[in-house]
């Protein structure tokens, strides 16, 4: 991601640029801790609705672009080809989530939850090989799914039952509470190694990170981190990968895109809205069913052989 950097600040920025670019980052993302805090206070469906929002309205837009990164470099002609089966796999690969979610959702469930966190490792560190940092992965890969049992284990619980059954939900919990203070030891060492490579600003990302998964609840933290970590630095990667130099420029460029999610989104509510969570349901595994193909389809159509998100120098 943008903001960790196999090297210090020249990575990074050009000279004093980089300064107030952090501090603008810190402000909004206290900005959005305290909404998060207002959210969580407020219970009911508020924690919901904040993370409903953040995780569409800013997450959703860094997998936009999935179909012009399978794009980039291809001469006009083979272009449509190219995108017919691209599309092809990638629908076929969100009908196939969603039919397996509704067969047997706890087995998806848990190999989501695995597939999320292998994604994670390799998309939000920036290293020079796979090899590179593996703790600093292990770390981030696992982060999202296992600490906000540290001290939301029922919740967590709960939230899986309703993604799955209520046995499957703690068996789930259960395990991620096993695994995070591990986890946790992880981060710590990995922070503290970035701060040894003078690298503070990604320090106080994975600081942050942490920190939100384990304090707020676990639907708000997850919107949080993947929100202003994951998606955010993904999306000013792809910016730079396809020459498209502002967020307005990134966003008209992936407006069809925007468009087609946002009338899944709203097909997948309506088809869900029998179950016992519909909202949660519809954005959670709607979210899933198109994170899948974003994370094996796209990599298999870029032609550098990259991750979707990432640039080929990183690894």
């Amino acid at each position: 991601m943008t903001l960790v950097a196999d090297k210090p600040v020249a990575s990074r920025a050009v000279g004093a640029a980089a300064g107030p670019a952090v501090s603008g980052r810190l402000v909004a993302a206290a900005g959005f801790a305290v909404l998060a805090f207002a959210a969580d206070g407020a219970r009911g469906s508020a924690p919901l609705a904040f993370a409903a929002v953040l995780i569409l309205a800013v997450g959703l837009p860094h997998g936009a672009s999935d179909h012009l990164l399978a794009l980039r470099g291809e001469p006009p002609r083979p272009q449509l080809g190219r995108l017919t089966a691209f599309l092809a796999a990638y629908l076929g690969a969100a009908g196939a989530m969603l039919a397996f979610w509704q067969a047997s959702p706890g087995v998806v469930l848990a190999a989501f939850l695995l597939l999320s966190a292998v994604h994670f490792a390799i998309d939000d560190v920036h290293a020079r090989s796979w090899k590179a940092r593996t703790a600093e992965r292990f770390a981030r890969g696992l982060m999202p799914i296992t600490l906000p049992a540290l001290l939301h284990e029922d919740a967590l619980a709960q939230l899986f039952g309703l993604l799955s059954t209520p046995q499957d939900g703690i068996t789930l919990a259960r395990l991620a509470g096993w695994l995070a203070p591990l986890v946790l030891l992880a981060a710590v060492g990995a922070a503290l190694s970035r701060v040894r490579h003078r690298d503070r600003e990604g320090a106080a990302e994975i600081a942050l990170g942490a920190t939100a998964l384990i304090v707020f609840s676990p639907l708000v933290g997850f919107a949080l981190v993947f929100a202003l970590i994951h998606s955010h630095g993904e999306t000013r990667e792809r910016m730079q990968r396809l020459d498209l130099p502002t967020l307005p420029a990134y966003l008209r460029a992936c407006a069809p895109t925007l468009v087609g999610a946002a009338l899944f989104f709203a097909g997948l509510a309506l088809w869900l809205s029998q179950g016992p969570a519909p909202a949660l349901g519809s954005i959670f595994i709607g979210l899933a069913a198109l994170t899948v193909p974003h994370m094996l389809v796209t990599p298999l159509f870029t032609r550098d052989g990259t991750a979707s998100g990432a640039s080929p120098q990183r690894r």
